[in-house]
């Protein structure tokens, strides 16, 4: 009887056992800090999405600029490893952005044209891009903006169309970033 019991123990525990790090090789989210600890990731279509270097480019890119009387925010991160690139960015032109508060992507984010307002963007290997536009949209929350210290600190999330109508979801991103 002890058997059957200790065997209905194990078993109720490997059922209720979750494998979500086998989807995503152990990798976890950053936590959603403000510190400027200068961490990045989101969830592209439910798998983890974090940067990863390779070579002498940089992983990530983060930038608060103010230019020509206006503000602009970029985030680029990428998977640079191998011939796979991947990107994610979240730009805002011509926005002087405010702690809690909440911004839209809904701009068409291409790399050549300006646009104001706030857009999104996930790349493949620099030939299929994802854009928000009009129909395929998100936000972008700034939960701290420090000036003084250059710290930038927020959450996204957006969908986003390829040329062929193909939709992305990017879930659950979050930045804190020293800029």
């Amino acid at each position: 009887m002890k058997n059957l019991i200790l065997l209905i123990a194990i078993g109720l525990t490997l059922c209720c056992c979750s494998n979500d790090d086998d989807n995503n090789n152990g990798e976890t989210l950053p936590p959603a800090t403000q510190t400027g600890a200068n961490t990045v990731g989101c969830l592209v279509n439910g798998e983890v999405f974090l940067p990863k270097s390779e070579g002498i480019n940089p992983a990530v890119v983060c930038n608060y600029e103010y230019e020509e009387g206006e503000f602009y925010f970029n985030l680029v991160f990428s998977d640079l490893r191998g011939t796979g690139v991947k990107t994610v960015s979240v730009r805002t032109s011509e926005i002087a952005l405010q702690a809690d508060s909440t911004y839209s992507l809904d701009q068409d984010n291409t790399i050549f044209d300006s646009f104001i307002g706030g857009g999104g963007l996930y790349g493949i290997n620099a030939t299929n891009y994802f854009y928000t536009n009009s129909a395929n949209t998100g936000e972008l929350t700034i939960t701290r903006l420090d000036l003084s210290n250059s710290i930038i600190s927020g959450t996204f999330w957006f969908d986003a169309i390829n040329d062929k109508g193909d939709i992305v979801e990017i879930r659950e991103g979050r930045f804190d970033y020293q800029y």
